[in-house]
């Protein structure tokens, strides 16, 4: 009975989350200090925005971090995905667009779609598979990638395949499957407990122990693998649309990258909104599971105004520092 009240209170999280961006109306704290600013989060310094582009366009795989209902952070995406066509990086090659935002087993309709020959109809039937609540943000992106000719790689695993591990971990998994993906090769206690930690914290603080486990679990196997339905388009060049999370270089998407072709260039952006007061950058994502900058920069933007999901649960939300 335990376990069945968990899986209502995590089902009810995510029908709230989704509640909360369709009904996101306004931008705030338009006016904050850091709006439109961008960090270095290694060298602790702003820089303008001809020195980020100049370092993502050597980049192999550019991870777009974004929170999925902020329209600004689907603009700067835009942005950066029309410089990086035209920096002439690669002439001969176009870089792919990997989206989580699609289901990888809509990958063969999304090739079919992506063949024919009207444009406004690919767009149509491309834009139809998006998983996501507010789909229309994304609609723009994959028009730049129609328009430019670019692959697009469905990356996001279906939460059914998922649940086995979930449930009963890693074991019930295909071990040399794991051992491929290294999941297990790249991970440490460290990240763990930072994954564990911000896993109960994203569910309101009310998950139960297996369950926060579990989940923790789901999050590194599905960003294995979405690693892996890019892996192969690395010599282009990969731009990936992705939650800020599965982003982040201390326990994200660039762990497994690194892992599977060393050489690789990443580069990671997280889109940060601001918060009132805080006018210091280097109190935004100051928390690492490894001690290293989580984010090769920051770019910083007004806030969603949205609904908090955990207030019809009674409970406080917990933010991150």
């Amino acid at each position: 009975m335990k376990i069945i009240a968990s899986i209502k209170l995590f089902l009810t999280f995510v029908l709230l989350s989704f509640a909360s961006l369709v009904h996101a109306e306004a931008m705030l704290f338009t006016d904050h200090p850091l709006v439109g600013k961008i960090w270095d989060m290694n060298s602790r310094s702003f820089i303008d925005e001809a020195t980020l582009l100049a370092r993502i366009n050597t980049a192999d795989v550019l991870l777009l971090g974004e929170t999925h209902d902020n329209p600004q952070h689907h603009e700067l995406q835009q942005k950066l995905l029309k410089a990086r066509i035209a920096s002439g990086a690669r002439p001969a090659l176009m870089p792919a667009l990997m989206m989580e935002q699609l289901d990888i087993e809509s990958q063969p309709a999304l090739d079919r779609a992506l063949a024919g020959s009207n444009r406004d109809e690919v767009l149509n039937s491309v834009t139809k598979l998006i998983k996501f609540a507010d789909w229309q943000f994304y609609r723009p992106l994959l028009a730049i990638a129609i328009d430019n000719k670019l692959p697009v790689i469905a990356a996001n695993i279906p939460s059914q395949r998922l649940q086995p591990v979930i449930w009963n971990g890693f074991a019930a998994y295909d071990a040399e499957e794991l051992k491929r993906l290294d999941v297990e090769q790249v991970w440490s206690e460290s990240r763990q407990k930072y994954l564990v930690t911000h896993m109960g914290g994203a569910h309101c603080g009310q998950l139960r122990d297996e369950l926060r486990a579990g989940l923790s679990r789901s999050q590194r196997l599905r960003d294995a693998l979405m690693v892996d339905s890019a892996v192969s388009s690395i010599g282009r060049g990969v731009v990936g649309i992705i939650g800020s999370s599965h982003a982040r270089r201390d326990i994200g998407l660039p762990i497994y990258f690194a892992a599977r072709v060393p050489a690789a260039r990443i580069f990671s952006i997280g889109f940060v909104e601001v918060s009132p007061g805080r006018t210091d950058p280097g109190t935004y994502e100051a928390d690492s599971a490894t001690g290293d900058a989580p984010y090769d920069v920051i770019w910083f933007t007004p806030r969603v105004a949205r609904t908090d999901p955990c207030a019809d649960l009674g409970k406080p939300k917990e933010v991150k520092p």
